[in-house]
């Protein structure tokens, strides 16, 4: 979905004073970013039954503008569960690279403890030496 067609779906959810029906009530557009995927889920699945149930089947009728309402009503839930997909997955990535980085920085500083273990007693002391300058 394009940027302007999900601008005009909030822009019209606005307008149109748009509510969802979930668990903890009725929800305005901005709420339902605050919700779980479990229950954005559930009010997707519930809108997508209240379309079904409207529309009946005719390819000689026009849509009833409460259909069309409920499509984009389902529109910014889909919008919605894919961002918070998308802001689930960038975290999961996140968390795996710092993971890795640490892990990474503890190996260098083995690995540097092991170079240091292999000096022998007079560059032990040369480095000091160095150090007491």
């Amino acid at each position: 979905m394009s940027t302007q067609n999900t601008n005009d779906l909030f822009v019209t959810a606005a307008r149109k004073k748009f509510r969802f029906d979930s668990s903890r009530g009725q929800l305005a557009a901005e709420d339902l970013f605050d919700l779980k995927l479990e229950a954005l889920d559930t009010i997707a699945i519930a809108l997508d039954k209240k379309i079904s149930e409207a529309a009946g089947k005719s390819f000689v009728k026009a849509r009833a503008t409460s259909t069309t309402e409920l499509d984009a009503q389902l529109e910014i839930v889909k919008f919605v569960i894919g961002t918070k997909q998308a802001e689930d997955e960038a975290k999961k990535i996140r968390i795996a690279k710092e993971g890795q980085k640490a892990f990474l920085s503890d190996l260098l500083q083995k690995k540097r403890l092991q170079q240091l273990e292999g000096l022998s007693v007079d560059e032990i002391q040369a480095q000091l030496a160095a150090i007491g300058e």
